[in-house]
C-alpha cells in the first residue's frame, strides 16, 4: 500500500521548509506540493494517505478547501499546519474533522512522528473497514443502522465478554412497549440508541425490534441513564421498555435469559424498565436439591398451555375485542396473544386499563389487571391452574375487567 503525501500551501517558503522535513518511508511513496488553486486536482491524481494543509491568510478559504478535501479524499488523514496556536480555530477544525495539527516551524522529529502515527491509523482503519464490509456482505451488520445484526449475535457477545474492557459491564434489552406496537418506528428507536451509546459499547439489532446493548465499564445506574437518554430522544408516539442486568461473570446465554425475564416484568408493570437482582439462598435452603419439576413436566405443561392458547385464550380475546370495539365511547380496544403474554387493552383520554395473561411455566397462568387514571379500581392479580382456565372463566374475568373500566369512565364523566 502506497503512502503518498500531499503538502498544500500558497506560501513558497513554508512549502520549501516543511517539504524538507517530510520523510519518505519507502521508495514507492511520493511527496507532492500544491498551491490552493490546484489542490483539488492534485489530490485526485495522487490519492494521498496524508495531507498537510497549511492555513491560508483567510481562514474561511482554509475551511472551504478542507471541506472539499474531506469529501474527495475520504481515506486520507489531514494535518492542519498553523503559524500560531489559536485554540478556537484549531478546535473548530477538530470539530470539522482534522486528524491533527502542527506548527509550521515544527521540528523534523515531530513531523515524522505525527506522520507515522497517522499512517498506522490509516492502515488499521482500512483493515477495519474491510472487515466491516465483509460482515455487511455476510449479513452481520445492518446497512441502514450500522449495528450488528442477530446473525452472529452469540459469537459477538461471547467474544466481547472475554475482553477485560467488558468485565465491569451491564447488559440491557431495549424494545417498544407491546401496547404501542402499531406506532412503533424501528428507524426512530435505532437513531435514539445510536445517539445514546458510546463507541466502546456494543449494540445488536434484532429483527423483532429489540436492541441488545452491552455497556462497557458501566453500572446499573449508568444503564438507567442511557435508557432515559434513549427515551428522551423519541418523539413520544410510542413508549419503550427495558430489562437490565449486570454482567458479573455471566455468559451471554445466561445474560440474555435473565435480562429477557425482567424485560417481561417491565412489560407487565407501569415501570419503564426492570433490573435483574441476584437471589441469595437462605441458610436453611439446600441448593443441591433437584427441582421438584423435571424437564419432562415442563414440556408437558407447555404443550397443555399451547393448546389453551390456541383453543381458548386467542379466540376469547378476539371475540371480546369484536364485541366491545367501538362500543365504549372514546375508547380504543386492543388485544394480542402470543406464547409469552396475552394483552387486552382499553385506552381513553382519561383512563388506561390493561389485562395481561402470562404463562410463567408449569401448570398455572397469572392474570395481571392494572388500571391507571383518576378513581381507578384496585389492581388485581389472579392465579389460575391450566385446568381452571376455561372459556367461561376467562370470559367472565374479561367481562368483569371491562365492567370496572366502564364504571370508572362513567364516574369520571359525572364529575
Amino acid at each position: 500500500m502506497k503512502h503518498n503525501i500531499l503538502l498544500i500551501s500558497d506560501n513558497l517558503e513554508i512549502s520549501k521548509n516543511l517539504g524538507k522535513k517530510l520523510v519518505l518511508l519507502r521508495n514507492c511513496d511520493e511527496i507532492k506540493v500544491s498551491d490552493y488553486e490546484n489542490a483539488f486536482l492534485t489530490a485526485g491524481e495522487l490519492n494521498p494517505s496524508l495531507i498537510f494543509l497549511h492555513e491560508s491568510k483567510k481562514r474561511d478559504i482554509t475551511e472551504n478547501l478542507f471541506d472539499v478535501l474531506k469529501s474527495k479524499c475520504i481515506n486520507s488523514s489531514i494535518i492542519l499546519v498553523v503559524e500560531n496556536i489559536d485554540t478556537d480555530f484549531i478546535m473548530s477544525m477538530y470539530d470539522s474533522g482534522i486528524d491533527d495539527y502542527i506548527l509550521s516551524d515544527a521540528d523534523a522529529s515531530e513531523v515524522l512522528i505525527k506522520s507515522v502515527n497517522l499512517m498506522k491509523q490509516k492502515v488499521e482503519r482500512d483493515v477495519s473497514l474491510r472487515n466491516r464490509k465483509l460482515l455487511e456482505n455476510l449479513g452481520g451488520i445492518s446497512e441502514s443502522t450500522g449495528f450488528y445484526t442477530e446473525t452472529y449475535a452469540n459469537e459477538i457477545f461471547d467474544d466481547a465478554l472475554t475482553d477485560l474492557s467488558f468485565k465491569n459491564s451491564v447488559f440491557m434489552i431495549v424494545t417498544y412497549d407491546e401496547l404501542d406496537r402499531s406506532n412503533f418506528s424501528l428507524e426512530e428507536l435505532a437513531n435514539a440508541v445510536k445517539n445514546s451509546v458510546r463507541a466502546s459499547d456494543l449494540v445488536v439489532e434484532l429483527s423483532s425490534g429489540k436492541f441488545y446493548i452491552l455497556l462497557a465499564d458501566s453500572t446499573i445506574f449508568g444503564a438507567q441513564k442511557v435508557f432515559e437518554k434513549i427515551s428522551g430522544l423519541l418523539s413520544g408516539d410510542f413508549r419503550i421498555k427495558a430489562g437490565i442486568c449486570a454482567v458479573g461473570g455471566k455468559d451471554f446465554k445466561e445474560l440474555e435469559q435473565k435480562t429477557a425475564s425482567v424485560l417481561t416484568d417491565a412489560m407487565l408493570s407501569a415501570n419503564d424498565y426492570a433490573v435483574y437482582e441476584e437471589k441469595e439462598f437462605l441458610p436453611d435452603e439446600d441448593w443441591t436439591l433437584e427441582p421438584e419439576a423435571s424437564q419432562k413436566d415442563f414440556k408437558l405443561f407447555k404443550n397443555v398451555f399451547h393448546k389453551k392458547l390456541d383453543n381458548i385464550i386467542t379466540p376469547v380475546f378476539f371475540a371480546m375485542k369484536e364485541a366491545y370495539d367501538r362500543k365504549i365511547d372514546g375508547t380504543i380496544v386492543e388485544q394480542f396473544t402470543n406464547e409469552n403474554q396475552s394483552i387486552f387493552h382499553l385506552k381513553s383520554r382519561k383512563q388506561i386499563s390493561r389485562l395481561a395473561l402470562v404463562y410463567p411455566g408449569l401448570g398455572k397462568v397469572i392474570i395481571y389487571i392494572t388500571h391507571s387514571g383518576l378513581d381507578s379500581p384496585e389492581n388485581k392479580e389472579i392465579v389460575l391452574t391450566l385446568k381452571e382456565l376455561t372459556r367461561a372463566v376467562l370470559t367472565e374475568i374479561l367481562e368483569s375487567f371491562i365492567a370496572d373500566y366502564k364504571t370508572c369512565i362513567d364516574s369520571q364523566e359525572e364529575k
